[in-house]
């Protein structure tokens, strides 16, 4: 038997469980520590190839890769594994027919369709310790298609559940200024505290989606209408504008705007560190002159204060804004209804 392979094969296999586990199972805990690091390298040669020929196609295209990839490494570090195990001594795979030992070709050929519970006989394990690796092969194969398709199918549903979010944001205004001004009546904002109180559940589980399901920041819309980064800047825009620019006897309700501005913050901070920083330029502050030529009552000192607390804020939208593919340059500027 040679131990290094041995070894080398079954730390192949506890990196893989460890990752797959970590990634499909342990909810909100983020990816593992190797899927992490492959889909961040893998993004980031998307977003170089996207600012070389900008094109929506390469980043939406790379969200769909990327999983595929992750799903690769699984199955390849399973076989690798499996195949160093069963590499390890002579007689751990042998010829059905006539008992003698497989070479190279014949242990992958033996892996491959253990792996994949495929049954076919035409190579079979060694006794004792080598049928029970065997038994341990088909079920670890058995695990990572389950656990792969478990984790496949919902992250469809939440790429869906977060362009829907981002379409009702847009539903209200293509910016910050828009929504506040479409908001507006004449005398009050109506029915717009309403609306934006709606936001707050499905921003919830977005975030608690992303924490699950980290590859989801990977999935680039290809229009900033259904793109989180941008209409959530746009929402982060407006609720700065309702809660600081508005005069207090003008605005919404009060714990309606901070409610969502709470979960606004929450979400930031499920992607600060992994995929978004506070090392970015600020998003600019939006002008509180559109609101008074509408009418609307204005606080200009209030929101000078507040604009200067949220650069942080702003830091870290505008890291989102480009982890995403998207600049200031490409927001929608929507104008007032």
């Amino acid at each position: 038997m040679t131990a290094i392979l041995l070894i080398v094969g079954v730390l192949l296999l506890l990196t893989a469980l460890v990752d797959v586990v970590w990634t499909a199972v342990a909810a909100g805990s983020g990816a593992g520590p190797l899927s992490s690091r492959f889909t961040r390298m893998l993004w980031n040669v998307a977003l170089r190839a996207h600012s070389a020929t900008p094109s929506p196609t390469v980043l939406t295209v790379a969200g769909v890769l990327i999983v595929l990839c992750v799903l690769l490494s699984w199955i390849a570090l399973v076989l690798a594994g499996w195949l160093l195990v069963f590499s390890s001594a002579d007689g751990a795979v042998r010829a059905a027919s006539t008992g003698a030992p497989g070479d190279l070709t014949d242990r992958v050929y033996f892996t491959g369709y253990t792996v994949f519970t495929l049954g076919i006989g035409d190579f079979v394990p060694g006794d004792g310790v080598w049928q029970l690796a065997t038994v341990l092969a088909t079920g670890s194969g058995l695990v990572l298609v389950t656990l792969s398709i478990t984790y496949l199918v919902p992250v469809a549903s939440a790429v869906v559940q977060r362009r829907q979010l981002a379409s009702q944001i847009a539903g209200l205004g293509r910016s910050g200024q828009e929504i506040v001004l479409r908001g507006w009546n004449g005398t009050d904002f109506g029915s717009l505290g309403q609306n934006l109180s709606m936001l707050s559940p499905t921003l919830h589980t977005v975030r608690l989606q992303h924490l699950t399901y980290p590859v989801l920041h990977f999935f680039h819309s290809q229009s900033p209408l259904d793109a989180a980064a941008v209409n959530l800047t746009n929402l982060a825009q407006a609720l700065e504008l309702l809660r600081y620019g508005v005069a207090t006897e003008a605005r919404p309700d009060d714990q309606t705007l901070g409610a969502l501005d709470a979960a606004l913050d929450e979400f930031l901070e499920a992607l600060h560190g992994v995929h978004i920083s506070d090392d970015a330029e600020p998003v600019p502050v939006a002008d509180l002159t559109a609101l008074e030529d509408a009418g609307i009552p204005v606080d200009r000192s209030a929101y000078s204060r507040a604009c200067a607390d949220s650069e942080s804020r702003r830091r870290r939208l505008r890291s989102f804004l480009h982890d995403d593919g998207w600049d200031l340059e490409d927001l929608p500027t929507g104008s007032p209804a």
